[in-house]
């Protein structure tokens, strides 16, 4: 694991509401450049909710963390697992590597309420056309 994912995980662990941290895109396929960024998923451990505030919490937790950790802009890029598109949440899930985990229970609520949604809402219908 590279020095930056560890001060990623380092800075998660103290911050508030956080309930699990996925690596996910090119870092996580290991198929990235020096540049690349690093995609991340949140699963936070309460629901926020004003819709904004929902909308707007995992783009100032990258803020957030681009000052803490003096990062160059741009070098983050987080999505919250609750909010992103299934097809999005189950490619993380799937091909993304979980690197912190402070609430287990609540990481697989959010993993079974996405396969769930994933089954009935996709791959049910890719199997009846084929």
């Amino acid at each position: 694991m590279d020095t930056l994912s560890k001060k990623i995980i380092h800075a998660a662990q103290h911050t508030d509401n956080i309930a699990a941290l996925w690596l996910y895109g090119s870092r996580a396929r290991q198929d990235h450049h020096d540049h690349s960024d690093y995609d991340l998923a949140v699963a936070f451990s309460n629901w926020e909710k004003d819709p904004l505030e929902r909308r707007l919490r995992p783009e100032l937790l990258a803020l957030d963390w681009h000052v803490q950790l003096s990062l160059p802009e741009d070098t983050l890029s987080i999505v919250d697992l609750a909010t992103a598109p299934i097809p999005l949440a189950w490619s993380i899930l799937i091909e993304g590597k979980l690197l912190l985990d402070l609430s287990p229970a609540h990481r697989m609520r959010q993993e079974a309420r996405i396969m769930s949604r994933w089954e009935l809402d996709f791959a049910y219908h890719q199997r009846q056309r084929a």
